[in-house]
């Protein structure tokens, strides 16, 4: 996955560069998606502080901006919205076959990948 993290009008640490990057893997790592890139847009305008999360999915483009006076409780509102979006887009996906959702199905492969392992 690419990570972009840029800033406007101040200049983007290395360890705000960080906070984003462990953010988003940490909170799209659980999703069975494939994720082909992720931006992130950080501005400080006076005392308040904006985050802009985009984040392109096979099939979903999800975003995500957040204001708050704190940079880093605004980076991790906006990649909590994101990956809400994504979770919402995974749950309304259908396998049509058995009516099932994917994620439902997948976990029921999961068991049974287990339980033949086990034998």
């Amino acid at each position: 996955m690419e990570i972009t993290v840029s800033g406007r009008h101040f200049d983007v640490t290395e360890q705000i560069r960080q906070r984003v990057i462990d953010a988003l893997t940490a909170d799209f790592a659980d999703l069975p998606l494939k994720i082909i890139s992720a931006t992130a847009v950080l501005d400080v305008q006076g005392n308040r502080a904006i985050a802009d999360i985009v984040v392109n999915i096979k099939n979903l483009t999800a975003k995500a901006q957040v204001e708050d006076f704190d940079l880093y409780k605004a980076i991790d509102a906006a990649v909590l919205k994101a990956a809400t979006q994504a979770r919402k887009y995974l749950d309304k996906r259908q396998h049509h076959k058995n009516g099932e959702t994917l994620v439902e199905l997948e976990m029921k492969n999961a068991e049974k990948a287990k339980a033949v392992s086990a034998e």
